[in-house]
Formats: C-alpha cells, sequence, structure tokens
C-alpha cells in the first residue's frame, strides 16, 4: 500500500507498524487509533472497489468477445475469484453483482457500456502487478470452454493496450 501522509503528519503506511504509539496519539496528532483504522480500512476498500470493478469490467468485455456468454466463462470467473490471490480478498458476491450488471450492460447499449467499463479498466495501467492479475483472469475467461475464438483473441490484446501491456509477451505466459 502506498504510503499517505494526512496534515496531522500520520503516514498510513505507519499504522499498525512499531512507529505507531499506541497511546491513542501519534506525534501529538490528536488522532485517535480508532478513526485511523477506519480510515486504513476505507482506503483499503476505496482500492478493493475500484480493483473488483475492472475486474469485472474485464471478465464481462471477455465474456461477450465471442458475442455469446457461455456458463463456462460464468465457471471461469468464479474460479478466478476463488483462485486468484488478488481476487479471493474481494467480495464475491458483490463482485458477481457487479459482473452480471456489466453483461447486461453490454448487451443493452454495448458501445456506451465498453467505453465506462473501458475507464474502469484503465485506472488499473499504473499498476502493472494489477494489470497482469486482470489479464490472468481475462485468459480463464477466454479460455474456460476449451476454444478460444479470434474475437476473443482480439478482445484480449486490446485489453492488454488498455492497461499499457504488451500482448505479444502477456498472451505467451498464459497460453502455455
Amino acid at each position: 500500500m502506498a504510503t499517505m501522509t494526512f496534515a496531522t503528519g500520520v503516514h498510513m503506511g505507519n499504522v499498525g507498524s512499531l512507529k505507531w504509539r499506541n497511546e491513542g496519539r501519534y506525534g501529538g496528532a490528536g488522532v485517535d487509533r480508532p478513526i485511523l483504522d477506519k480510515l486504513v480500512a476505507e482506503v483499503r476498500r476505496f482500492h478493493n472497489r475500484d480493483f473488483l470493478k475492472a475486474a469485472m469490467a474485464v471478465c464481462a468485455l471477455a465474456a461477450v468477445a465471442d458475442d455469446e456468454v457461455k456458463p463456462s466463462e460464468h465457471h471461469g470467473v468464479n474460479h478466478a475469484l476463488s483462485m486468484e490471490p488478488a481476487l479471493m480478498a474481494l467480495d464475491s458476491e458483490k463482485a458477481l453483482d457487479t459482473l452480471y450488471a456489466y453483461i447486461y450492460a453490454l448487451r443493452t447499449d454495448r458501445p456506451s457500456a465498453a467505453k465506462v467499463l473501458d475507464k474502469k479498466i484503465r485506472r488499473m495501467a499504473g499498476n502493472r502487478k494489477r494489470a497482469r492479475t486482470l489479464m490472468r483472469v481475462a485468459y480463464l475467461v477466454i479460455a474456460a470452454d476449451g476454444e478460444i475464438h479470434q474475437k476473443e483473441r482480439e478482445e484480449f490484446w486490446r485489453l492488454c493496450h488498455l492497461l499499457d501491456l504488451d500482448p505479444r509477451q502477456v498472451w505467451p505466459e498464459l497460453a502455455s
């Protein structure tokens, strides 16, 4: 997690470390630990929420790439939520609700929905680890039915470009 400094001088990276004084204050700033702990939880939840939305956007776009959402692709998403360490921390019920809403939006107004989902994905472009995780998830969805269609491969490449990744490097690593 990135270190954040507030006007009080409290560094978010210091919470829970030996630098934290357990006497209810940090450097005389007057910040109570329960309030700071709640703030840390909210910041983490915010980061997880953005990642959850980006992950489900990738899943939805990958699932509808071949114009058909198969049960195996739903299984691929469930598998990713239960096996991918970065996704295991997310609320799977909320993730699936988000996924279904995105798929519905893509089915009813694909151009507008895709534009919105692309923005959610682009937010992860600055974080290489998260971007690669998103592409692993996309690959799991695309490959879930055992066959990879040209439209799915093209969508994978497009998603890589949104995340500033080179698909020529990412695809071979996943497909092997």
